[in-house]
């Protein structure tokens, strides 16, 4: 026995109008597991057909409306019918359109349905999202894979959905894109940069790009990112983010930065006077290559036996000084250490395998004095910080640069990219992630 699906439209005043959907053929007994429910194909398929009903549906109802126009205005007749071709997550879709002209005025006639694209908004997203996480080319046959009567169209196609959905949404601004904004108390901005490969013959080899991430103390989270050589001003995403999350004169902002003189440069420029704070894990980091390398050194002299162990304590005595923001004591502490390293340099001199850790320590002690001397004035009390359940650095922008960087455009696939092609993907994905966050935290209930 075979079994068909129906669409039944009902009416106070026409009565009821059945359609036709779909033939399902006969319906056995499963087999096996398998044979239960329906393919993937079939699904689509049928998908198709409600679709291609809802339009033959959407079609009456626009030459009801025509028909209703003509009525209520003598001035408007029936030009013709424009037979209009959409392309849709399910399938190609061709719906006839009537025309309408004003006859003797020079006002012009209603439209019926507008915009002239030839998608849907929904299939539009869809490839963009789906190009802006993947190559453009894996994504084209990826909608062909997941909507069987649906085409992704060439990588070109892709890519154009791309850069389309990204200056949709730089064109939409900061006032449309925010329906409501609660004023923050206190605000914490973690900022980042890395690179991205050019692909300029003569131009620069790399792209820098600016990564962020800024909370609330209500829990609200944004992150922003974009290339910037194509942003103007390049402080922009600071100033939009900020805004987003509801920053008024007596908001409180943290800046969080790895010691970069262009980005305390960018937060000057976005009206944050308050002084930057030097990221913790960046020179945390400095200090570990220190502590690790010494560690591994041997001692062959009496005066290098006496001197080791004071060097690995005053490693540790200066992790707990700059971790609790004592710059002073913790240049002391570099002081001593670099002293203690003397008995080292008559090795160091050496070729052999032996003066390798010396030396290496030696270098991390200097690049590590360097960085004290020239952040000493951004470092704060990181325990303090944490005690009081403050953030003391920025490891989620560096996170967020990984997640919108390095893992689509550097780490795993070594492709080139423009400045405007690297933007576009990078604003699509940081769209995406905040969409994601809010679509969380809405669902998420509230515990009172």
């Amino acid at each position: 026995m075979g079994w068909k699906l129906e669409l039944l439209e009902a009416g106070p005043s026409s009565g009821a109008h059945r359609l036709e959907i779909g033939w399902l053929g006969e319906i056995l007994a499963p087999a096996s597991v398998d044979d239960i429910g329906l393919e993937h194909g079939l699904a689509h398929r049928l998908l198709g057909d409600l679709q291609r009903a809802v339009v033959a549906l959407q079609e009456a109802a626009l030459q009801t409306q025509a028909d209703r126009l003509r009525r209520l205005d003598a001035t408007l007749r029936l030009k013709d019918y424009r037979l209009r071709t959409i392309q849709s997550l399910h399938g190609t879709l061709a719906i006839r359109v009537p025309r309408l002209v004003r006859i003797g005025s020079g006002e012009r006639a209603p439209a019926l349905l507008r915009g002239s694209s030839r998608s849907t908004t929904e299939y539009r997203q869809v490839l963009a999202r789906l190009g802006a996480w993947m190559s453009f080319r894996m994504a084209a046959g990826l909608i062909g894979q997941l909507f069987p009567l649906a085409s992704g169209g060439s990588m070109s196609t892709v890519r154009r959905r791309v850069f389309a959905g990204a200056a949709q949404i730089d064109a939409e601004g900061v006032s449309d894109r925010v329906e409501a904004v609660t004023t923050a108390r206190s605000i914490d901005l973690g900022m980042d940069t890395t690179f991205v490969r050019s692909c300029a013959p003569d131009g620069p080899r790399h792209h820098e790009v600016l990564i962020g991430v800024a909370s609330t103390d209500d829990g609200r989270i944004l992150r922003f990112g974009g290339v910037i050589a194509a942003l103007d001003p390049p402080h922009r995403p600071i100033t939009d983010a900020l805004h987003r999350l509801g920053r008024c004169p007596e908001t409180t902002i943290t800046a969080f930065t790895d010691g970069d003189k262009m980005l305390r440069g960018y937060l000057l420029k976005a009206g944050i006077k308050e002084r930057p704070v030097l990221d913790w894990p960046h020179l945390a980091r400095r200090v570990q290559v220190a502590k690790t390398t010494a560690r591994g050194m041997k001692a062959h002299t009496n005066r290098e036996y006496r001197a080791l162990p004071a060097i690995r304590r005053l490693l540790d005595s200066l992790h707990w000084r700059l971790w609790h923001g004592q710059t002073a004591k913790g240049r002391r502490a570099l002081s001593s250490i670099e002293r203690r390293l003397e008995a080292f340099d008559i090795r160091c001199q050496r070729s052999d395998r032996s003066a390798v850790p010396a030396r290496r320590l030696r270098t991390a002690m200097t690049n590590l004095r360097e960085y004290v001397d020239g952040q000493s004035s951004y470092l704060v009390d990181y325990a303090q910080r944490q005690r009081a359940g403050k953030p003391v650095g920025t490891s989620t922008s560096e996170g967020l640069a990984n997640a919108l960087v390095n893992r689509r455009m550097n780490k795993l696939q070594q492709m080139r990219w423009s400045a405007a092609g690297a933007h576009a993907v990078l604003t699509m994905r940081v769209d995406a992630m905040n969409a994601a966050h809010r679509g969380s935290a809405a669902a998420t209930p509230s515990i009172a």
